[in-house]
């Protein structure tokens, strides 16, 4: 990876959840207002933002310097710990989601992420995503995830230095999340779509069933999902399948 096209990277990173990796092998809220900022998965372990890509191996954060098209350079690497298995970024933050816990670095300089807190859990498998003020987790059984448990967790992120655990829901076996405004969409035993007006109370609403989700993006009204069987587009207001692709 030390020679990076741009173009071809903004074109991976568009939908970086159709290459789910860490225990398996949305829009969530993205800083919208900024076109440079990738728009992925929760299970993605690449992020685009502001001509730096960051990307999250098992240990490690690496930043790259995609400014030049014709030489990307590997500028960055930052030791988070073990278990690193997902990145999430929201305006200037980066969430990584371990096997131990949620990661916090700040990226107000981008070519230097500067850790800000973390949480801990239980081993878990640990998609994650965020709006700023709470951030939503989904810990699961899996095979690398060794002893885990199968819940939704709510974090308080009013103190960023130090976020604290509100509330946890009871899932069978959740996966990938993504949230749109009030809406948290969680991919387990299909979609779940839960009302988190009340961030301590989510309430499920609805449910899409009869698909194996992975993960899941907010895109313009849709919902873009990932299964073990294909590739699905949902309307958001009625969950109508608008169309299916399947890997085979």
């Amino acid at each position: 990876m030390k020679h990076l096209n741009k173009i071809y990277l903004i074109t991976f990173l568009i939908l970086p959840l159709l290459s789910l990796t860490s225990c398996e092998s949305g829009d969530a809220s993205f800083d919208v207002s900024n076109p440079s900022t990738s728009k992925g998965g929760s299970t993605a372990t690449f992020a685009l933002k502001n001509d730096y890509l960051y990307v999250v191996d098992t240990e490690n954060l690496m930043v790259f310097d995609t400014r030049n098209e014709s030489d990307s350079k590997l500028i960055n690497t930052i030791q988070v710990g073990w278990g690193v298995e997902t990145i999430f970024p929201f305006q200037n933050l980066l969430l990584l989601g371990t096997q131990s816990g949620v990661f916090i670095y700040d990226v107000s300089s981008p070519a230097s992420p500067r850790y800000i807190s973390d949480y801990q859990h239980i081993v878990a498998c640990d998609p994650v995503v965020t709006d700023g003020k709470y951030a939503y987790l989904t810990l699961r059984e899996g095979t690398a995830c060794r002893r885990a448990i199968n819940e939704l967790q709510v974090l308080d992120m009013t103190d960023i230095t130090n976020p604290q655990l509100i509330t946890q829901v009871n899932m069978s076996n959740p996966k990938g999340l993504a949230l749109h405004g009030n809406m948290l969409y969680v991919c387990d035993e299909g979609v779940k779509v839960y009302d988190v007006s009340d961030q301590r109370n989510p309430v499920l609403i609805d449910q899409i069933q009869g698909i194996q989700a992975n993960d899941i993006i907010y895109h313009r009204n849709q919902l873009l999902v990932t299964a073990e069987e294909g590739f699905y587009q949902f309307d958001i207001d009625n969950l109508q399948q608008l169309s299916y692709y399947t890997y085979l």
